[in-house]
């Protein structure tokens, strides 16, 4: 037996070394990320909206990025934790903006000034799905340029939310004509 003990305790240091190296780096990107202005959080009187209306999602919060990088994960300000949430086109104090409520982890806003493109990708860090399987919103925070990522549970949600035109004052609710909307592959 203790020709078997001191393996299986080498390994067991080995395994516990790695887990505090992964740790550690994850704390020293969340240390030079911090630069990052803070998110903005909803107001509490405003939730996303429930009529059937209203550009609404069900979805899994992937990730956040650095722009074009999609494998540079943010780890700063709890943006590291992927996590179920709903994405919704909603009004904050006024103005309109994508609300992002994250179950286990902070919620936050992305006013839709601040929202640069809507697009597909096939993955990014913490998810590959190939083709065009998440929604990514390219926007701003402060000077940095993010992407972040969402795996809509319905492909027709995605199509809404691709008709969202950045560049107006107000989020768009209808959707584009489309008569053939791919099915979903895969449930998050």
């Amino acid at each position: 037996m203790s020709d078997r003990l001191v393996p299986v305790l080498l390994l067991v240091l080995l395994f516990l070394l790695m887990i505090g190296a992964m740790v550690l780096g994850w704390r020293r990107r969340g240390g030079s990320q911090q630069d990052l202005p803070p998110l903005e959080s909803p107001r509490e009187d405003t939730a996303p909206g429930t009529d059937e209306d209203a550009l609404r999602a069900d979805c899994v919060y992937v990730s956040t990025t650095l722009a074009e990088q999609p494998l540079e994960r943010v780890v700063a300000h709890g943006l590291g934790a992927r996590s179920r949430a709903v994405l919704a086109a909603t009004e904050d104090a006024g103005r309109p903006v994508l609300r992002v409520d994250r179950q286990g982890a902070s919620s936050f806003v992305i006013p839709v000034g601040d929202v640069l493109s809507v697009h597909t990708a096939p993955g990014m860090a913490g998810k590959w799905v190939g083709g065009d399987g998440l929604l990514v919103l390219r926007w701003r925070l402060g000077r940095t340029v993010l992407d972040t990522g969402f795996r809509l549970d319905r492909a027709e949600d995605q199509t809404r939310f691709l008709a969202l035109d950045p560049g107006s004052d107000a989020p768009t609710t209808t959707p584009p004509d489309s008569t053939a909307l791919e099915a979903r592959k895969e449930h998050p």
